[in-house]
């Protein structure tokens, strides 16, 4: 069979050997380290010349794939498979429309609301029919806000229904959160994992308390760093703390007036001895129906900065995914079924759509469980996302990287806005990073001369 090198790769060179480079396929999310004779000869279409044993393993990991294949066509019919095969029941939920914060770049209203016991009998009534309307494998739910440890009750409450749910369909339940931290006291926490079985919490934090409280402050404009700060070393130094049962992991929002503020964060979490407790990771701040994303670093300034994030967090003990892995459900919204539900019983197949303003009335807003029988979606936006990638709707038509990222973020395409992840604009780096950081030397691929 004759092939070629693949559309969804990316080469560079090995950082301590000028004979060898990374060669990373984006469709499997393997690297390799190859001769750069071998390089040579595959952009020389010399692969015919070239051992088989070295052909076979390009081939494993799709670097080569036969000549006459349409690459872009099997990703996204590899994409589409996975959605249609979906076999865990993940739903969201917000059980409050309020929030302690007043971050400047939230785009939600917050306002005092929790699910009422009518609506979250519906709410239960629509995901226990979904449940028994296919074979499920598992049931998740993701606890969501505005901030949802305000209506831990309702969290309770609700949790008692949805493990009755998975009961019933002989089905493992577990759920995630995220949270501002404020109220993720010890005892908080233990409930999270033994009652509510959440098995991974997220946690905010932009930067040390001088950066973290000019972005993340109370409504009446108090700091809020050192009470989320104390709640995190509470949990994560606690003698009987097992991060096998709950994975804590810390996302910093990162634009200009914080940037500074991330490697003495990590330095921080270091200091209290949290490197190996927690996942860290840094996103761009981004449009929230509002102009938050006009004060942020641009991506490539982003991407730059962050090779040396992750450097810093290589050396101070930190364990972070460098390498991006294949990703064929892009989000929520392209599930034929998931949905999240709000404080006020709106159903979205979006999640950063609720108590938004600007997308009141919007075509996110699918019904509302109050309805006495809330029509099934014919037609839920965003869930073409795939087949406008294919039909070269959106840049990611030509991108390599689109097997990793599956276009990130849809929503902000269709308004016009780039959604490319930050490993588009740094990836050489991450691969050099990657092999620096290795204990032993990635798989080589030996010089066939």
């Amino acid at each position: 069979m004759k092939y070629k090198l693949s559309r969804y790769t990316v080469t560079a060179p090995c950082p301590d050997n000028n004979n060898k480079s990374i060669l990373y396929s984006t469709r499997s999310g393997k690297m390799l380290v190859v001769t750069n004779n071998c390089i040579d000869f595959i952009h020389e279409s010399k692969i015919h010349l070239m051992p088989p044993s070295i052909v076979e393993r390009l081939v494993t990991i799709k670097a080569l794939v036969p000549v006459d294949e349409d690459e872009i066509s099997l990703v996204i019919a590899e994409n589409n498979e996975e959605i249609e095969r979906e076999d865990t029941l993940y739903e969201v939920i917000q059980p409050s429309s309020n929030c302690q914060l007043g971050c400047y770049y939230c785009g939600q209203k917050h306002e005092k609301g929790e699910i009422s016991s009518e609506q979250y009998e519906k709410i239960l009534a629509r995901i226990r029919e979904k449940a028994k309307a296919r074979n499920y494998s598992r049931m998740k739910i993701g606890w969501f806000g505005a901030e949802p440890l305000m209506a831990v009750k309702t969290m309770r409450d609700l949790t008692v229904g949805l493990k009755k749910i998975a009961a019933e369909c002989n089905i493992p339940y577990s759920a995630k959160i995220v949270t501002n931290g404020l109220s993720l006291k010890p005892s908080i926490f233990k409930e999270l994992i033994e009652t509510l079985s959440v098995k991974s919490v997220e946690i905010t934090l932009d930067g040390t308390q001088e950066f973290h409280d000019q972005h993340r402050y109370t409504k009446q404009n108090e700091r809020s760093f050192d009470l989320i700060f104390s709640n995190l070393t509470s949990i994560l130094n606690a003698p009987d703390y097992d991060p096998s049962k709950c994975a804590v992991s810390i996302r910093c929002n990162v634009d200009n007036k914080n940037h500074e503020g991330v490697i003495p964060l990590l330095q921080l979490l270091a200091d209290n001895n949290l490197q190996k407790k927690i996942t860290f990771y840094t996103i761009g701040i981004y449009s929230w129906g509002n102009d938050a994303h006009k004060g942020s670093l641009t991506k490539e300034e982003f991407a730059k900065k962050e090779i040396t994030w992750l450097s810093e967090m290589l050396r101070l003990g930190f364990e972070p995914r460098i390498i991006p892995k294949r990703v064929k459900q892009v989000c929520l919204a392209v599930s034929k079924t998931s949905e999240m539900y709000d404080a006020k019983g709106n159903i979205f197949n979006c999640t950063e759509v609720s108590y938004v303003p600007a997308y009141q009335d919007s075509p996110y807003a699918l019904g509302n469980v109050s309805q006495d029988e809330p029509s099934p979606i014919k037609e839920r936006p965003l869930s073409k996302w795939n087949e406008e990638v294919l039909n070269n709707k959106f840049p990611c038509h030509d991108c390599r990287m689109l097997p990793v990222c599956g276009g990130a973020c849809p929503k902000s395409w269709h308004e016009d806005m780039r959604a490319c992840p930050s490993a588009k604009f740094n990836i050489e780096d991450r691969l050099k990073l990657t092999y620096i950081s290795a204990k032993k030397e990635p798989v080589l691929v030996q010089n066939h001369n």
